[in-house]
């Protein structure tokens, strides 16, 4: 029997996705319990720039053998490490030049981009699974457009003293927001 082309591949794309993941996890581990606890930023600032590089070294480790069809995910998840990675060097570089008051400002950022990070490892699991990249979500433009227009009506029947552009454009606002929770 011979063996199906590409199967290779997708096997060895799953395996690099799960020492990348594997990699990772003590990494994202570390950084979110540091970006959970403002009070402990400043005992653990000498071991941010380890896992800012562990990051690095994962991602740079794992995305080699990845390219194999998915490039658009991988492209997400390799933009979400630099991210994630640069926004530890900020709150590394913060806590040694200002302190972990100063640092504790860009706890939320940082825990976002370290979001990102696991956000786009879901993709990418979803897409080693299922074969292909999910949909991007469609751009709805009629509740904008309802939006749009009752403010306007409602603006203009504030300005008019007319009720009922103020009725109309109030239904048109509701409208939209009823048009924009529809799956």
């Amino acid at each position: 029997m011979r063996p199906i082309a590409g199967s290779g591949r997708i096997a060895s794309s799953e395996r690099a996705l799960d020492r990348l993941r594997r990699d990772l996890q003590p990494t994202l581990s570390a950084l979110d319990r540091a970006a959970a606890d403002p009070e402990s930023l400043d005992e653990l600032g000498d071991d941010l720039p380890a896992l800012q590089y562990a990051l690095h070294a994962a991602a740079e480790r794992a995305l080699v053998p990845l390219v194999g069809g998915y490039e658009s995910s991988y492209d997400e998840l390799e933009y979400a490490l630099s991210v994630a990675r640069d926004e530890t060097a900020d709150v590394a570089e913060t806590l040694v030049e200002s302190g972990p008051a100063a640092a504790a400002a860009l706890l939320w950022e940082w825990r976002v981009a370290l979001f990102g990070v696991r956000l786009a490892l879901q993709r990418l699991e979803h897409t080693a699974t299922n074969g292909e990249p999910p949909p991007p979500p469609e751009p709805r433009v009629l509740p904008l457009v309802f939006l749009g227009a009752g403010v306007a009506l409602v603006l203009g029947g504030a300005l008019t003293s007319a009720w009922p552009l103020w009725f109309l454009g109030l239904a048109l606002v509701v409208g939209s927001a009823g048009l924009s929770r529809r799956p």
